[in-house]
């Protein structure tokens, strides 16, 4: 049987909601992936402007806020149904994928943005992935990598992920995509340090450094650079994910007050900035991923990044390195992708955390269940108690 999911994600950035429409035959780890439509929907400016104000204590987004949220998810989904040719009654479920790493400290209720997706769609919605994770000890990072195994599997060659979000992570997908060889970890720092060194260097007047132009009109500072690289973080051996403050107010201080004793210019810190994203993804590939001889597949919006996806390139010798779209996955769309699928792992009774990348105590089927309609909500209901028969099953993808 194949079903039809839709997964959404929303970027650390606040500014937008992803939609990928996945079409899934078969059943858990024998699932057969493909992506057939995607989109993003933007927030409107008035959400996306409270998120860039917000402060470190700042109270949740009022009703209104939350629900411009929940309408512009709840558009994501019709929108690329229609790029289907489908409805939402072909549909079985949605997931939505809460931001890994925001850029601001706001208290987003996403359990009610999924009740209003789900009340608006019809659709059950699975989200909160990440929690069952974390309350059996682990990070919750990388919390798709069995997505992303089941999305990326070559059946002749293994690939190296490497996503360029908020911040970076590498993930390796041995041929045949099986589980247990499967490798990953957030490597460093991203686009996130990118835009909060221009956005303070520029003292708010300008977000993001597009396609990396004021970066390569800079020198990169070695001796920064060298001090750098010899950060915690980098020098940690996986599993590990990228705390909040590692690259945080801290960093950024240290950053600017360096520059000043360096006489740098903001272009300079960009390009140093820019290289060390690209040297903790090198340096971390050769270090804790298994040596694979196929091709290096690019998400994230640093994608977009000219002088970043030069730079990272370099790190990979002669491997071809690719946009995931050679692979089926639109790059900007792999977690909303990956959504779609954990929820398709949970409904099937299978666990969708790999622990020993997370760090957690075992597999764990993941996510909550906002209910669909009762149309939808019984198909769900019943296909989860078929499948679950066998719960021990759940343990399967740790």
């Amino acid at each position: 049987m194949s079903r039809l999911l839709i997964g959404l994600s929303v970027g650390s950035g606040l500014e937008g909601v992803d939609a990928a429409a996945v079409q899934a035959a078969g059943v858990g780890l024998d699932l057969a992936p493909a992506v057939s439509a995607t989109v993003r929907v933007a927030f409107p400016l008035t959400v996306r402007d409270f998120v860039r104000s917000a402060v470190p204590g700042a109270p949740p987004p009022t009703a209104d806020a939350t629900r411009n949220i929940a309408e512009a998810a709840t558009h994501a989904v019709r929108h690329v149904l229609t790029r289907t040719g489908r409805s939402a009654r072909d549909a079985f479920a949605a997931a939505l994928l809460e931001p890994a790493h925001p850029v601001a400290p706001v208290a987003v209720p996403w359990a009610e943005v999924a009740d209003r997706v789900a009340e608006h769609t019809g659709l059950t919605v699975v989200h909160a992935f990440r929690h069952r994770d974390r309350a059996a000890g682990g990070s919750g990072h990388p919390i798709t990598a069995a997505a992303d195994a089941l999305l990326f599997r070559d059946p002749t060659s293994p690939r190296v992920l490497v996503h360029l979000g908020a911040v970076t992570g590498l993930l390796f997908v041995p041929a045949g995509g099986k589980l247990s060889g499967v490798a990953g970890f957030e490597a460093g720092p991203g686009n996130q340090l990118l835009d909060a060194v221009l956005y303070h260097g520029t003292r708010g007047k300008e977000l993001v450094d597009a396609g990396g132009k004021r970066a390569v009109q800079g020198t990169c500072l070695e001796p920064l650079l060298a001090r750098w690289l010899d950060h915690p973080h980098l020098t940690r051996t996986p599993p590990k994910a990228v705390h909040p403050e590692a690259f945080g107010r801290g960093f950024l201080l240290d950053t600017f007050e360096a520059a000043r004793q360096l006489g740098a210019t903001l272009p300079d810190l960009l390009c140093t900035a820019t290289h060390l994203i690209a040297r903790s993804v090198g340096a971390a590939a050769r270090a804790w991923l298994p040596a694979a001889t196929g091709p290096v597949l690019a998400t994230g919006s640093g994608v977009r990044n000219g002088f970043l996806w030069q730079l990272v390139s370099q790190q990979f010798g002669g491997a071809v390195v690719e946009r995931s779209e050679a692979a089926g996955v639109p790059a900007q769309a792999r977690n909303a992708a990956a959504a779609a699928v954990l929820a398709a792992l949970t409904c099937d009774g299978v666990a969708g955390n790999l622990s020993v990348l997370t760090g957690a105590n075992g597999g764990r089927l993941l996510g909550h269940l906002a209910p669909g309609d009762g149309r939808n909500w019984a198909k769900v209901a019943a296909w989860v108690a078929d499948q679950t028969g066998e719960y021990p099953r759940a343990n399967r993808a740790a």
